[in-house]
């Protein structure tokens, strides 16, 4: 079943084949027990990444991986303009109720969310990709989640690599 304001690209199999291991929804329901106290855990990153973001001068930012969206959020509230990315439906479902019960706030209204695959990222944000971005994040454990097709890494190295490029 297809969500009424999201339309996805595939139903838990990504289009690329590589299975959403968050398919059945049910992480995405309890995410905040998995990365701990939303409140204590913001005021860290709020502290360390919005003072580097500050220092660097970005003001756009993609969040890749960016699961229920809690670190985006973060951002807009602190006056960025976000733009965030994660393979799984279910886990965007949560970013996109929280923008639609703040679509009044301008920040929310223009939060960018959709459905990106990391080993076609590029090609995935193409149309959103504009003049670029100041900063790309992917906070928590969203990395370690990339498949290692090849044993070396490889697949990693290439998202850096391609992101970096554009």
């Amino acid at each position: 079943m297809v969500d009424s304001v999201f339309r996805t690209r595939s139903l838990g199999t990504a289009a690329e084949g590589v299975r959403d291991q968050y398919a059945d929804g049910k992480a995405a329901r309890v995410w905040e027990v998995f990365i701990g106290d939303k409140n204590l855990r913001t005021q860290h990153y709020q502290k360390f990444l919005v003072g580097l973001l500050r220092a660097k001068r970005c003001r756009t930012v993609l969040d890749v991986a960016c699961g229920t969206g809690i670190d985006s959020i973060m951002l807009l509230e602190e006056g960025f303009k976000v733009t965030s990315v994660d393979a799984s439906d279910k886990m965007l479902k949560y970013a996109l109720k929280a923008r639609w019960n703040r679509r009044k706030e301008e920040a929310f209204d223009n939060w960018v969310i959709e459905e990106a695959n990391w080993l076609t990222l590029p090609d995935d944000i193409a149309e959103i990709l504009g003049n670029g971005f100041d900063a790309v994040i992917c906070l928590g454990n969203s990395f370690s989640h990339m498949p290692d097709t090849t044993g070396d890494c490889q697949d990693q190295r290439y998202i850096f690599i391609v992101t970096l490029q554009h």
